[in-house]
């Protein structure tokens, strides 16, 4: 059996559907707003090289998303950090990042010669034979 409806209960069923669409639409943007406001928050900040790198919760969700095994928070935020300076890095000029580099490599003997844990002179190891 067929239905007959008329021109203006069809017309009052269309406006009560697109009156239901408009609510659902603002109730999805309220929620989207809540998820963004959510994602976009800190959840830790780092200084590296001089440089204050914030950690969003996004940045996390983004790091757990690729991990197969849990992971701690803190470990997350920590390779959300890596990943962070990696895209920085990326973003450098190919001279700029190989001064980098090297400028790291020098900082980091230089501390374990700092430590006694390297040799400053290469000569100092013919010396102990």
């Amino acid at each position: 059996m067929v239905e007959k409806v008329t021109s203006v209960e069809y017309l009052n069923r269309l406006r009560e559907r697109a009156r239901r669409l408009e609510q659902e639409a603002a109730e999805l943007r309220a929620e989207l707003d809540r998820v963004v406001e959510t994602l976009s928050r800190p959840v830790a900040t780092y200084e590296v090289d001089g440089e204050v790198i914030t950690i969003t919760e996004a940045d996390v969700e983004a790091v757990r998303a690729r991990l197969i095994k849990p992971r701690s928070e803190e470990t997350l935020r920590q390779v959300a950090l890596i990943y962070k300076l990696a895209e920085r890095l990326e973003e450098m000029p190919e001279e700029e990042r190989e001064r980098h580099f090297w400028e790291s490599v020098e900082a980091i003997r230089a501390e374990a010669i700092a430590k006694g844990v390297a040799i400053d002179d290469p000569a100092e190891v013919a010396k102990d034979d």
